[in-house]
C-alpha cells in the first residue's frame, strides 16, 4: 500500500453474533477514511468485484467463492488482508489450504489481535505472513469527558456492568457426550487446569494432560479438536462464578439469554446488546467488569476499550498485555484498570468493592482510561499498522 490513492475494499456483510463483524468492518473503514485513505464498504455478493487495491475481510468466509475472483489470478493487482479476531485454532484450515494450492500466499496477509499460540501458524501454514494488530474502537464510542464527574458516577444505573456470553450446560454436555470416555476425562482435566491457573493457555494444558499420557499433542488437528469445547467449559465456569460473587451490588449483565437463570437477587439480566452499543452498556455502570476472552490468556479483546470509552472504571482479569498496554508506563498518572486474579472469584469482588468504595479514585481512573483509548486505541490509530504491513518490502516476502 504505497499511497492513499490505493483503494481499500472492505467486505461489509457477515453473519456474526451481536452484529460484531459488520459493525467492526464499518468502523475500520471509517478509520481508513479518517486517515485520508480511499476505503469503500462493499458486498461481494451484490457489488462489482474489485480487481486492484486491497480487499480486507474479517474472520472467515464460508468458501473462497465468496471472495473476489481477482485474488486468485496470478499477477493480479489485488491483495487480501484477513483480520481474524479469534484464536488461531478458529482459522479455516481447508480454505487456507485451498488458497495456497490455487495461487499461493504471496498476496495474502493475516492480522490478529491474539498473540497467544501464534507460533503454531507458520508450522501449519507454510509461507503465511501474519502480524499482531490490537482491536480498536470508533471515535463514536467515546463518552463526553465532561460527564465523568463524581456526581454522575454515583448516579449511574448499575454498580457493575458485564458483557459477554456463556454456553448452556446442555450444549456443553452434548459435546462431551460425543467423546470417548478417556478423551472426555482429559477434556475435563484440561478445563480444570485452566480454571485454576488463569495464565495457563489451552495449548499448554493439552501438553500437560495429553502429553503426560503419551498422547500426541504436537499436531494442529489434535489440538484443535477439543479446543472449542474446553474453552466453552472454562468460559462458563469463570464467568458465572465471577458474576455470582457480585451478589449484593447492583449488577447489569448484558449477553445471551443463557444468563437469565443466573441473574437473581441484585444481579439483573439486562438483555442482549449489539456490538456497536457495548460502550453505551458500560456507560450505565460505575464499574465495568471487562473480562478478557477465554480463548486468550495473555491477549485482550475490544471489551476493555469499550468499557473505558463508556467512562466506566475498569476492573479486569490480570493479563500480560493488559498490564503492558493499559497500566504502568502506558498510563501516565496512574493505572487505567484494576486487575484481579481470575482463579479466585472473590478477588474480582474485592477489586470491585475497592473501586465502589473510592468514588474519587474511580472517577480519576475512568478519566485516565477514557483519555488513553482516545489517544491510542481508535481504529484510525490501527491504520498505520495495516499500511506498514502492506509496504512494498513486505510484498516481496519480508516478514
Amino acid at each position: 500500500m504505497q499511497s492513499t490513492h490505493e483503494t481499500i475494499w472492505i467486505q461489509r456483510s457477515y453473519q456474526s453474533q451481536f452484529d460484531l463483524l459488520g459493525a467492526m468492518a464499518s468502523e475500520i473503514a471509517q478509520g481508513f477514511i479518517a486517515r485520508g485513505y480511499k476505503a469503500r464498504l462493499i458486498d461481494i455478493a451484490e457489488d462489482e468485484s474489485p480487481t486492484e487495491g486491497v480487499f480486507l475481510f474479517l474472520n472467515t468466509p464460508q468458501s473462497l467463492d465468496q471472495l473476489p475472483p481477482a485474488l486468485f489470478v496470478p499477477g493480479s493487482n489485488l491483495s487480501a488482508v484477513q483480520v481474524h479476531v479469534d484464536h488461531p485454532f478458529a482459522l479455516p484450515d481447508s480454505l487456507l489450504d485451498e488458497w495456497t494450492q490455487r495461487v499461493g500466499l504471496e498476496r495474502f496477509r493475516l492480522m490478529l489481535p491474539c498473540l497467544d499460540d501464534v507460533h503454531l501458524l507458520r508450522t501449519r501454514f507454510a509461507g503465511l505472513v501474519h502480524s499482531w494488530m490490537p482491536h480498536g474502537i470508533p471515535r463514536e464510542s467515546l463518552c463526553d469527558m465532561d460527564t465523568l464527574t463524581e456526581e454522575a458516577f454515583v448516579g449511574r444505573e448499575f454498580d457493575v456492568v458485564v458483557t459477554g456470553s456463556v454456553r448452556s450446560q446442555e450444549e456443553i454436555d452434548r459435546g462431551l457426550g460425543q467423546l470417548d470416555a478417556p478423551v472426555r476425562a482429559m477434556a475435563g482435566e484440561m478445563a480444570h487446569l485452566m480454571i485454576k491457573e488463569p495464565h495457563l493457555g489451552y495449548v499448554a494444558a493439552v501438553d500437560l494432560v495429553m502429553g503426560s499420557r503419551g498422547v500426541i499433542t504436537g499436531s494442529w488437528e489434535a489440538q484443535k479438536y477439543l479446543w472449542g469445547l474446553v474453552i466453552a467449559m472454562v468460559n462458563r465456569h469463570r464467568r458465572i462464578e465471577t458474576v455470582q460473587a457480585m451478589q449484593g451490588v447492583r449488577v447489569g449483565v448484558f449477553g445471551s439469554d443463557v444468563w437469565k437463570a443466573h441473574c437473581t437477587g441484585t444481579i439483573e439480566y439486562a438483555g442482549e446488546v449489539r456490538y456497536a452499543q457495548c460502550a453505551d452498556a458500560f456507560a450505565r455502570g460505575r464499574v465495568g467488569l471487562a473480562w478478557g476472552p477465554t480463548q486468550f490468556v495473555h491477549s485482550y479483546s475490544e471489551r476493555i476499550m469499550q468499557a473505558m470509552a463508556g467512562g466506566a472504571c475498569v476492573v479486569a482479569d490480570d493479563r500480560l498485555l493488559v498490564r503492558r498496554d493499559f497500566n504502568g508506563a502506558a498510563s501516565p498518572g496512574g493505572d487505567s484498570a484494576r486487575l484481579f486474579d481470575w482463579a479466585d472469584p472473590q478477588a474480582a469482588r474485592a477489586a470491585v468493592d475497592a473501586q465502589l468504595g473510592d468514588v474519587q479514585g474511580s472517577v480519576a481512573m475512568a478519566r485516565r482510561g477514557r483519555a488513553l483509548v482516545e489517544l491510542r486505541c481508535l481504529w484510525a490509530h490501527r491504520v498505520d499498522a495495516m499500511v506498514q504491513w502492506l509496504s512494498p518490502a513486505d510484498r516481496l516476502g519480508v516478514g
